[in-house]
């Protein structure tokens, strides 16, 4: 079961039934926080709904509650979260958008080395040197690409593309900062064999390694 909430006259969620219970502990939700759920016919208080008025939070929440006449939106459906292939895909056409600038630039780069170091007689030091400065080159861009793609639009050219987007599990956007751990977070999911990224097609989330570490979800942009 999947829950929806109000804070002021934003939509948040969905959320899991667990997911609520922390969100009330935490003072998010509190009785006069109107809930949906797919079955109700209208938004209604916490209380109403549960039976029972949530306990109170720890520090006086600053929180205003809001009416049913000044809340300004409408359920949405549930999520669709994006499959392991059509992750697959929009990882393939991010990689070509990264790929390709990256591309020219390590073959420029070796030309340039190797008659560099044809004239100095060092190429087996200096090639694969330039080998390893174009990988760190590779991993500080695609980590920026990620970071600022998904930090500014909640997706990349590559997810746009196939109509998925990055949500946390309240729905919202991520921040730049989870967006930037989730950026270093994909080196460890393709660290050994992409299982990171295999993963995704047993969860039932659709969850990569990634998702899991920093609590993100990619799902349809409808």
């Amino acid at each position: 079961m999947t829950w929806y909430y109000a804070v002021g006259s934003q939509q948040q969620g969905p959320v899991t039934e667990d997911q609520l219970q922390g969100l009330i502990k935490d003072g998010v939700v509190t009785g006069d926080t109107l809930v949906w759920r797919e079955g109700m016919a209208n938004w209604l208080p916490y209380r109403t709904v549960s039976g029972a008025t949530p306990p109170p939070p720890a520090a006086a929440s600053t929180a205003v509650p809001v009416s049913t006449q000044t809340l300004a939106f409408t359920p949405t459906a549930e999520v669709l979260y994006a499959g392991f292939w059509i992750r697959f895909c929009a990882k393939m056409l991010d990689g070509l958008v990264i790929g390709i600038p990256i591309g020219i630039l390590l073959v420029i780069s070796m030309v340039a080395s190797g008659a560099f170091a044809q004239k100095r007689g060092d190429a087996a030091m200096l090639i694969p040197v330039v080998q390893i400065v174009i990988q760190l080159v590779a991993m500080v861009l695609s980590v920026l690409y990620n970071t600022i793609a998904v930090g500014t639009w909640g997706t990349t050219l590559g997810k746009k593309a196939c109509g998925l987007k990055v949500i946390r599990a309240d729905g919202s956007k991520p921040t730049y900062g989870r967006a930037c751990g989730r950026a270093f977070a994909e080196i460890l999911s393709g660290a050994v064999c992409y299982i990171g990224y295999i993963i995704a097609g047993f969860d039932d989330q659709k969850r990569s390694l990634h998702d899991h570490m920093c609590d993100t979800r990619v799902v349809r942009d409808k």
